[in-house]
């Protein structure tokens, strides 16, 4: 169990909100095509984008990867298929997702395999990402910071195994 001193310290730094809010998230529709999809891709920093309904609930997720490998023929790279094909056709459909009353240790667990959690609200509607980016970030300032903060000696750590 983690504490509540560290999740106080890992989530609530002054002036930064650790959930990128959805506002600030590229995502794509479900219903939008395939070369829609390419061109948000193409724009982004992310890899992989979250692909939502019209009321903004979290269906699947969609990356540059996923487009190629629709398009791609035996022989050629059927590029009209990115306007006949959907998103909702391509996209992977099991997405990491964690609600926005989790508990750090909650996300923690679900980030060690994940790059970004999609945080959504009770009725699934889509609120933003945490990034395993942010959270490690904060890891490293805590753990450079805390002496700092605490005073802490040598003895406070006489009972810790190496």
């Amino acid at each position: 169990m983690i504490s509540n001193e560290i999740q106080t310290l890992l989530l609530e730094e002054k002036g930064s909100d650790f959930i990128i809010s959805s506002e600030n998230v590229a995502n794509v529709n479900c219903n939008n095509n395939l070369y829609h999809a390419l061109l948000v891709l193409s724009q982004v920093k992310y890899s992989t984008i979250p692909v939502l309904d019209n009321q903004s609930h979290i269906k699947g997720l969609i990356s540059m990867p996923m487009i190629i490998n629709a398009i791609m023929g035996i022989d050629a790279i059927r590029f009209e298929e990115m306007e006949k094909l959907r998103v909702e056709e391509v996209m992977r459909k099991e997405v990491p997702t964690i609600l926005n009353t989790s508990d750090l240790e909650d996300i923690l667990r679900k980030l060690t395999n994940n790059n970004f959690l999609c945080v959504v609200d009770e009725n699934e509607v889509f609120l933003g990402i945490i990034t395993r980016k942010e959270i490690l970030g904060r890891v490293n300032h805590l753990v450079h910071e805390l002496h700092r903060q605490y005073n802490l000696t040598a003895k406070d750590f006489a009972g810790i195994k190496k």
